[in-house]
């Protein structure tokens, strides 16, 4: 599924060039993908809870396909709208019982099971690129939407020999009942704002402005292939040490020099010290993708996992959303610089808030752990 949202990011300037659509129009067509996952995170992610999570995954895949095939057919914008919706509702649907599953499954490996979790996701963005760059060469966008949607029908019918997991279940219907008056919680969302603040304004602009530089869909595909590799190989490893050192610690520090590293985007010339920078930045990201989730799982209790990995998925997306829309409307009316500098400002700011909020009362490294059994004494 996330070689399938990486496959639409690719053609976003095949959309453009073919089809004639502006710059806001995709805006909104990300941001509208964002935006039915972020509905679909807050209405499923609960269920999970309640040992519905295989359930969620077959519905999330069955809607993927859903969507890939309205983009495959639609050929004005309001078509790759609510096939772009349609993709996100899958998205926010099967999110959340993966991570509940992933995270109860291993306590006492916490750090690295998210970081495996991550490697698998994050790897769709490897291979979708490219892959999508190929059968766009092959046949044009349409035969790309065309065979991501077949992939998933055939992998729909693995869903089903999915398991409930066996950790304490939220036999109360609490949901997210309460989960904001949790302090720690609410400031790891900042710091999980913060990176999609990023993930919005990579959306929507950092693959326009390879084509503004000059790169075919080829060289996109290649590029985003290119720029997400570090990630998946480095997760696990950077989970293994996040758990080591303290969640908070690595969470803050990473993004923090994110936000500094992504400035250089709008100051390095031509397409390949654009790659070459952004696959710096994927270094950094590959070690502290895992440690925001460890943040979130760490600041409530087994039975609310779901509940508080799905409204980290809404926080993600609401995020992503403005940001997308923010940032699109920004480099159409200015230049890519600009956008990275404010994107920078608005991280460091988010971070900020976070640092305070996730700040334990003696001032000693918040470890993920595991918010149940002994490990959760490491946190409090």
């Amino acid at each position: 599924m996330s070689a399938g949202l990486a496959s639409i990011m690719t053609m976003l300037a095949e959309l453009r060039n073919e089809l004639g659509f502006s710059e806001a129009g995709i805006g909104l067509a990300i941001g509208s993908g964002f935006g039915a996952a972020f509905v679909a995170t807050l209405v499923m992610a609960p269920h999970a809870d309640r040992g519905k999570a295989p359930r969620l995954l077959q519905v999330g895949i069955a809607l993927g396909i859903c969507g890939l095939v309205l983009l495959a057919v639609g050929d004005q914008l309001w078509h790759f709208v609510i096939g772009r919706i349609v993709f996100g509702f899958s998205l926010g649907t099967a999110g959340p019982g993966a991570r509940r599953t992933v995270i109860v499954a291993d306590p006492d490996n916490l750090g690295r099971n998210i970081g495996r979790l991550g490697a698998w996701d994050v790897g769709g963005f490897v291979v979708g690129p490219l892959l999508a760059a190929v059968l766009n060469s092959l046949g044009g966008f349409r035969l790309t939407f065309w065979a991501f949607a077949g992939l998933l029908i055939l992998l729909f019918p693995m869903s089903f020999r999915a398991q409930p997991d066996t950790g304490a279940k939220d036999t109360e219907g609490l949901g997210f009942r309460g989960l904001f008056r949790i302090r720690r919680l609410v400031g790891a969302f900042f710091v999980v704002a913060a990176y999609f603040v990023f993930i919005g304004a990579m959306e929507a602009v950092w693959i326009l402005e390879l084509d503004t530089r000059g790169a075919s869909s080829m060289v996109i595909g290649i590029g985003l292939t290119l720029a997400a590799l570090p990630i998946p190989l480095l997760a696990p490893w950077g989970g293994v040490l996040a758990q080591r050192y303290g969640a908070r610690r690595w969470a803050i520090g990473s993004l923090s020099l994110l936000s500094l590293a992504i400035v250089f985007y709008g100051i390095v010339p031509g397409v390949i010290w654009l790659l070459v920078v952004t696959m710096l930045t994927s270094v950094i990201e590959g070690f502290g993708f895992p440690s925001a989730p460890m943040l979130v799982a760490a600041a409530v209790t087994e039975e609310r996992q779901a509940s508080a990995q799905g409204l980290m998925g809404a926080v993600e997306l609401a995020s992503g959303a403005v940001a997308a829309i923010a940032f699109a409307a920004l480099y159409g009316a200015t230049d890519d610089l600009t956008v990275w500098i404010v994107t920078a400002v608005v991280m460091a700011a988010l971070l900020a808030i976070g640092a305070v909020l996730t700040r334990p009362p003696d001032r000693q490294p918040v470890r993920p752990g595991v918010p149940f059994g002994l490990i959760r004494r490491l946190f409090e």
